[in-house]
């Protein structure tokens, strides 16, 4: 073999070890990979193998741009989730001190410029992350158009995203919008007021929509997602490994961390939001922390106490965001609750063990208890007592007790066996006739081979028989010819 064809075919197959989805087979430029047999003899010569190793249309190359654009993908979203996180914190910061009244105007603008520079380079990670992800489909699908796999949706979700990033409060300027607040009448109704409340606070609640990011970071740092056999399964299975895919492993695996932490997040950062959201309401002590988290809290565990309300429309819609959220949370504790207290099939299979020996000794012990009464009845009838005599319907009660315990226990006993018995139970069990009847059919076909080998043997040693009396016959034809001949 070439020196260079070898080192090209080398070169190709270190570059397949690396992480990454399957390649997706489509008639294209590109080459498709058979084996390196096919690799070598399809082509002219060995020159031409090495000079297209390296060329774009290689398997080889392929692989090793995808591992690269999946690693540039994996920093892009690290870069976002860093500037995501920041810019919230910053934010943060500054409405606290602004709502404390602690700072000056130039920490505010240098806060408020952060925020905003930190969510420009975001919105320009999100994009790269896109077009990173357009072209890893190019790749992929093994297409060099890009016009082949932007659709309308992938367009739409950019743009969603890039609004979603680029939401962040006004460097400079107080800008108040009108927003409707409900107040408490002179009657005891409900009164529709006008404020006016600074944009950058609605801004400021907006911001948190940017903690999608947070999946996405979880997602492509999970060993289901970065693991080549997960990808290759996933693939095979028609399975897609996404952020859905991830969210359901990590609540098989770990339900209670998962749903402590979303309960966490969920009541700290609407409490901040519904007292941003409350603070330039005509009641003051609604913007109270503490007086948000109990709301929060009364809100999402759907208590509804009502001694404190919600003000404004925008307080309103968290409270029905919150109380959606608690919820369906409630609903994932009740089924994880549910799925720990049941029974493992091991521990079943310890329990309905105990409990079929509890019903085979009641049933014994009826068994002799239908013995012992039918012998007192049939005692008492030999010494002349009436059929219907006290003593006799006395022990005839309980012998009609007896067998019905006895025949309880049986039902039971045959009720327990058939709930025992599931779809494991019963793959299994099919599992082990088809593995016995193959095992069977292969030994009736070696007995078959064995009595073909015994009879192929019996005609040779037939034949040979046969052979060898005819061959003695003629000896001894010969022996009496030449007797007969020699003189007396």
């Amino acid at each position: 073999m070439n020196t260079t064809a070898f080192k090209a075919l080398e070169g190709t197959r270190q570059v397949m070890e690396g992480p990454g989805i399957p390649l997706i087979k489509t008639d294209s430029n590109y080459t498709r990979y058979v084996s390196t047999e096919n690799l070598i003899s399809e082509s002219p010569s060995m020159e031409s193998n090495a000079k297209q190793a390296d060329g774009k249309s290689n398997l080889g190359f392929r692989l090793y741009s995808r591992k690269q654009l999946i690693e540039r993908r994996t920093r892009v979203v690290d870069a976002s989730f860093v500037l995501s996180i920041i810019g919230i914190l910053a934010n943060v910061i500054d409405t606290e001190l602004r709502y404390g009244g602690i700072y000056t105007t130039t920490e505010s603008v240098i806060l408020r410029i952060i925020t905003s520079i930190t969510s420009v380079l975001l919105v320009a990670s999100v994009i790269v992350y896109n077009l990173i992800g357009v072209k890893l489909q190019l790749i992929t699908a093994g297409l060099e158009n890009w016009r082949l796999v932007i659709n309308y949706s992938i367009i739409i979700k950019v743009l969603t995203e890039v609004v979603i990033c680029s939401i962040h409060p006004l460097p400079y300027g107080e800008i108040r919008v009108p927003v409707v607040v409900v107040t408490e009448g002179a009657d005891g109704g409900a009164v529709f007021q006008d404020r006016r409340i600074p944009i950058n606070s609605i801004l400021t609640v907006l911001m948190f929509l940017r903690l999608y990011i947070l999946c996405r970071y979880l997602v492509v740092h999970s060993d289901l997602f970065r693991d080549t056999t997960v990808q290759s399964l996933g693939t095979l299975s028609k399975v897609k490994i996404n952020a859905q895919f991830v969210f359901k492993a990590l609540m098989t695996t770990h339900p209670g961390s998962c749903l402590m932490a979303i309960l966490l997040c969920t009541l700290l950062i609407s409490s901040w939001s519904i007292r941003v959201c409350e603070y330039h309401t005509v009641d003051r002590d609604h913007g109270n922390y503490l007086q948000a988290l109990w709301l929060t809290a009364v809100t999402f565990l759907t208590l509804g106490y009502g001694d404190v309300v919600p003000n404004s429309i925008c307080g309103r819609i968290i409270a029905i965001v919150t109380g959606l959220m608690g919820v369906g949370i409630m609903a994932l504790c009740v089924a994880v609750l549910a799925r720990k207290l049941e029974q493992s099939r091991s521990e079943k299979y310890v329990h309905t063990f105990v409990q079929q020996i509890k019903l085979d000794k009641l049933h014994r012990h009826a068994a002799a208890d239908v013995v012992k009464r039918a012998m007192m009845v049939w005692k008492l009838r030999r010494t002349g007592l009436s059929f219907h005599s006290p003593r006799i319907l006395k022990h005839r009660r309980k012998l009609l007790d007896a067998i019905r315990r006895m025949k309880k226990s049986q039902f039971d006993k045959s009720q327990m066996r058939d709930s025992v018995i599931g779809v494991v139970e019963i793959s299994k069990n099919i599992t082990e006739i088809t593995d016995n009847t193959s095992d069977i059919k292969t030994e009736q076909e070696n007995i078959q081979h064995r009595l073909d080998t015994l009879e192929k043997l019996i005609t040779n040693m037939h034949s040979q028989l046969y052979e060898l009396r005819e061959y003695l016959r003629q000896k001894d034809a010969g022996v009496r010819s030449d007797l007969s001949l020699k003189p007396a």
